[in-house]
């Protein structure tokens, strides 16, 4: 066991496939990003707390990918209806006219 840990020693001090990691951890970002800003979109449309959901499912995605996954399911299931936005031209111009 002592001699799987002493391996990054011997190569020098450097961790193989840092570059690897580091790639990967730019993909789930990105990835994290991408579906925080959809999560976002499609909750403000549906009337919840889009800021939350973005933060809570694009950071649990970046972060902890199966947990991520995991909360995105759970937003998709408890997703309300879209909500009908009522046209602004209306309230502006009253019924008046």
């Amino acid at each position: 066991m002592i001699d799987l840990a002493l391996v990054p020693l011997q190569a020098g001090g450097e961790i193989p496939g840092m570059e690897y990691v580091l790639i990967g951890r730019i993909i789930a970002l990105l990835i994290g990003l991408g579906v925080g800003y959809w999560v976002y979109k499609d909750a403000s449309k549906r009337g919840n707390n889009e800021l939350l959901w973005a933060i809570g499912v694009g950071a649990l995605l970046a972060l902890l990918f199966p947990i991520g996954l995991i909360a995105l399911i759970a937003y998709i299931i408890i997703r309300g209806d879209v909500i009908e936005e009522e046209s602004r031209t209306a309230e502006t111009t009253g019924d008046d006219w």
